[in-house]
């Protein structure tokens, strides 16, 4: 894979996906108009395409005590995967549940970097049986805190070396006639240019667009200031953050995109749900200081 090809990568996808939402609404007592979001299902072109529905639902629990128990939750959610799953690549407007309980709402537009993206971040939004306790976090370790836990544990085992490598907020600022352009670039030693990124963000969209800014930087970087090779050094998502359904479509995304970012020599990737670990990684690139 050709270093330049990464510099695509961003145009090529950034518009993937483009269709409906629709909220997946559930009924409790027909007798009284209240519904309760319990999914979230995308459309295209007017067929299903995608759909998801809440693991959990202590906010029913709250509202309908014992009716709503765990395993009645886990009955009706298995009832519903069942039918939506059938219902992938029908028209939304002819779902019809076996229970008067279940409906769809009608579409609105929505658009993602990749279904998966839209998906979880319209899940995130508009779902409303998953208690405030439960709710899933929409940043886990921000890229600003990362940065800076990583600094003060790589400047342990580096030492003095660590301030010769290390680059401020700024990053590195390459004139362009009267300007100054700033490349996002946390780490250079004149072999080796890296950036590292936080990827702990609900939303896949936050956390893609983090890793495709930092290799434009770099890509870029790297065209005009000769280093033998970049490296990115990734925090990924994890469960004691985030639910483990939004870990695993971060886990599918990043199980494709990495594998391609890998392919080429003058990339290294540094990847980790702990930031220890990822300064271990960072640290294998640039050595330690001499005792």
């Amino acid at each position: 894979m050709k270093i330049d090809q990464i510099k695509t990568t961003k145009l090529e996808i950034e518009a993937e996906f483009e269709g409906s939402w629709h909220a997946l609404e559930f009924q409790p007592d027909l007798s009284v108009p209240q519904k309760f979001v319990i999914g979230a299902l995308l459309s295209r072109k007017g067929k299903i395409v995608a759909f998801r529905v809440a693991e959990e639902a202590p906010r029913l629990k709250c509202f309908y005590a014992d009716r709503f128990s765990k395993q009645v939750w886990r009955y009706l959610k298995d009832e519903i995967h069942a039918e939506m799953k059938s219902a992938m690549g029908s028209a939304p407007g002819k779902f019809r549940s076996a229970s008067p309980q279940i409906s769809l709402s009608p579409g609105a537009y929505v658009s993602g970097i990749s279904l998966d993206s839209a998906l979880s971040r319209t899940f995130d939004r508009i779902v409303t049986v998953v208690g405030g306790e439960k709710r899933v976090r929409m940043t886990g370790v921000p890229q600003a805190e990362l940065r800076t836990s990583m600094a003060q544990l790589l400047k342990v085992s580096m030492r003095s070396k660590y301030e010769e490598i290390s680059r401020n907020e700024t990053g590195i600022l390459i004139q362009d006639g009267d300007l100054f352009r700033s490349f996002d670039i946390t780490y250079d030693d004149a072999k080796v240019a890296s950036s590292v990124v936080s990827a702990s963000y609900a939303s896949l969209e936050s956390s893609s667009l983090n890793i495709y800014k930092a290799m434009n930087d770099l890509t870029t970087f790297k065209a005009i200031r000769e280093r033998e090779q970049i490296g990115i050094a990734v925090l990924t998502p994890s469960t004691d953050y985030f639910s483990k359904q939004t870990v695993q479509v971060w886990n599918d995304w990043w199980s494709n995109e990495s594998y391609k970012l890998k392919q080429s020599r003058l990339l290294l990737v540094a990847e980790s749900d702990r930031v220890e670990v990822l300064a271990d990684q960072v640290l294998d690139w640039y050595g330690t200081a001499a005792p």
